[in-house]
């Protein structure tokens, strides 16, 4: 056995984050950590990583009791974190990278015409997709994160612990990091593999182990289990209850996009969004799903085309101005432009609202602490007060806080980019909620998703683009394929 946890706690002040984590990790294989934001996976994690430690139970490392007191005691022994957001020096090469901290300078001087040698090596020895003379800042996310593995192998790491190592990259680069899973595991590497992606799971996994609420659910063989019993233990109801909606009439148009155009991105794009309507926006990475929620919202300046709210022509040229007729925007990168991670939690709830919550240009505490109470507590979020700093929530958590920071404006339309991106189950069930309510109260609701089962169930209509063009559109309930057509054929609209 290469790791093995037993009764593993966790407090953080008032919050538990783990109360009896288990865990069993042989060499060779692929370990799947699930569970829901908030479970207790990256605390356990980041207590194997030696970037915390436990308050109570045991860590066995190769049969040994173990305690790392931080990254270097763990990775000296054996043990590397590839973390969902790199941790890389952005000004060096991919070689400068991969030795930092380790180059074994001699005489005062780091010899890096060997550094780049022995970099080359490696990165042909395993097929890594990278330069060694290649600036980390030129690399997409997934070469950055093949950076950070060529650094665990070169440190002679025997276990690997990936946190949401696809959630942002595409269907290609994807694949290529299975690829060097794969890899690794056939030299006998042990590997932890926490994700969100349900459908990656039986490309990869060998094992399974489940987290909820801060204890150790379900272990198992992946083979033994299926998709349902899996997401029944993560969450702890029965799958249906995930993507489950109510049809609700639809009323007046609140949003009407007319020949909408910004060259080269977006082309004569045409859609309507009614009161109680959810519009789905589905198309391959590239299609222009972002860029027009940015056009609608005032970020990104259009060519041609108009905007009407409510049955009026709005001329749109900035957020605020999106802001003030009514739009919000949910942004698909929630931590570089939808919160203000260093910002309290109720901070960030009436950062969209301060007019409202302020007399003659003076904030008011009380009403503050009004609007920050009433939404914590509506949207259930898990935290210790309203001064726990947003960027110490889990992802479920802090989707949450960028959604009732327009709660709080009391916005009618909505514009939701990937909603679910890095968020578990349990939290995408509640979103879904949250959406369903709002489209209840007369709120129109525009959502981008390339989860297809996402725009399936959730969506009444779905539009398709491709090329910054609209190809199709189809109804609530049709197949992934009808989908995956429009997005890779292009049409013109019924």
């Amino acid at each position: 056995m290469l790791l093995q946890l037993e009764g593993i706690q966790k407090r953080f002040g008032g919050v538990t984050a783990l109360r009896q984590g288990t865990l069993k990790v042989q060499a060779g294989e692929v370990h799947l950590l699930m569970g829901e934001n908030g479970a207790g996976k990256s605390t356990m994690m980041k207590i194997v990583a030696g970037m915390q430690t436990a308050d109570e139970g045991q860590m066995l490392w190769r049969g040994q009791p173990a305690t790392f007191r931080s990254p270097r005691d763990a990775a000296e022994a054996g043990i590397s974190m590839v973390h969902q957001e790199s941790l890389l020096a952005p000004h060096l090469t991919v070689a400068e990278n991969i030795f930092l901290g380790r180059e074994n300078a001699q005489y005062g001087f780091v010899p890096r015409k060997r550094l780049m040698q022995e970099a080359r090596h490696l990165i042909e020895q395993y097929g890594f997709p990278l330069r060694a003379d290649m600036k980390v800042a030129e690399l997409s996310p997934a070469g950055k994160q093949m950076v950070e593995i060529c650094r665990a192998i070169r440190h002679g790491s025997s276990l690997l612990i990936f946190d949401e190592p696809t959630s942002s990259l595409s269907e290609s680069e994807t694949r290529e990091v299975f690829r060097i899973v794969a890899q690794l595991k056939t030299r006998g590497v042990g590997v932890i593999y926490i994700t969100h992606r349900l459908e990656e799971l039986r490309t990869i996994g060998d094992h399974v182990t489940v987290l909820r609420d801060g204890q150790t659910v379900h272990t198992s063989a992946l083979a033994d289990l299926t998709m349902d019993q899996l997401i029944k233990h993560m969450v702890g109801r029965e799958v249906s209850a995930v993507y489950q909606r109510e049809k609700i009439e639809r009323g007046k148009v609140r949003l009407k996009v007319q020949d909408l155009s910004r060259a080269p991105l977006l082309k004569n794009i045409n859609l309507e969004v009614h009161a109680g309507e959810i519009l789905g926006i589905g198309g391959l990475i590239g299609a222009g799903r972002t860029e027009l929620c940015r056009a609608i919202f005032g970020i990104d300046s259009i060519d041609a085309g108009t905007i009407e709210v409510d049955g009026k022509v709005r001329r749109i040229e900035s957020p605020r101005e999106a802001v003030a007729a009514g739009i919000a925007y949910i942004t698909e990168d929630r931590q570089k432009t939808g919160l203000a991670l260093g910002l309290p939690i109720g901070k960030n709830i009436t950062l969209a609202s301060l007019d409202r919550v302020s007399r003659y240009g003076i904030l008011s505490r009380s009403a503050e602490q009004a609007v920050e109470a009433n939404f914590m507590a509506r949207l259930r979020v898990k935290a210790a007060n309203s001064q726990q700093l947003v960027g110490r929530l889990s992802g479920g958590n802090q989707q949450k806080i960028a959604i009732a920071k327009w709660l709080a404006r009391e916005a009618s339309i909505f514009l939701f980019d990937e909603p679910t991106r890095g968020i578990d189950v349990g939290a995408k069930a509640e979103v879904f909620a949250l959406m369903e309510d709002l489209a209840k109260q007369g709120a129109a609701i525009l959502m981008v998703s390339s989860e297809l089962p996402e725009l399936i169930y959730v969506a009444d209509r779905i539009l398709v683009m491709r090329q910054g063009q609209l190809t199709g559109e189809l109804p609530g309930g049709c197949s992934q394929e009808a989908i995956m057509h429009l997005a890779a054929y292009k049409e013109s609209v019924h």
